[in-house]
């Protein structure tokens, strides 16, 4: 598990980054948009700005996801099933809201 957490954390990363850079930029990463969708997109500017924020947040909360995996596999901070539990189920309900704001952008500004 401790691999998994790992990855969760390195995605973060890469999403918090991904996220400011292409904000400030006003640009899209393709991972989140694919360059067939993009080329159809009615103003990638705005698109831009209303996804990289979330992006950049969604990140942040896989940081925190990794890191307290990390921690608790590696037995530095262990923490109590219930609190491993709340993890999952925060992960999940942030990753469901993150998906419905991609959803609602490609509805929005792809043609």
């Amino acid at each position: 598990m401790t691999i998994f957490d790992i990855i969760i954390l390195a995605l973060g990363a890469y999403l918090v980054f991904a996220g400011i850079k292409n904000y400030i930029s006003r640009k899209i990463d393709p991972m989140l948009i694919t360059s067939d969708e993009l080329a159809r997109c009615t103003d990638v500017e705005a698109l831009s700005k209303y996804l990289m924020p979330k992006t950049a947040v969604f990140g942040a909360f896989c940081i925190l996801f990794g890191i307290q995996g990390v921690l608790n596999d590696t037995g530095k901070m262990p923490s109590t099933q219930t609190v491993n539990v709340i993890f999952l189920l925060a992960f999940v309900v942030v990753w469901v809201v993150f998906s419905y704001f991609i959803r609602t952008a490609k509805k929005k500004y792809i043609q």
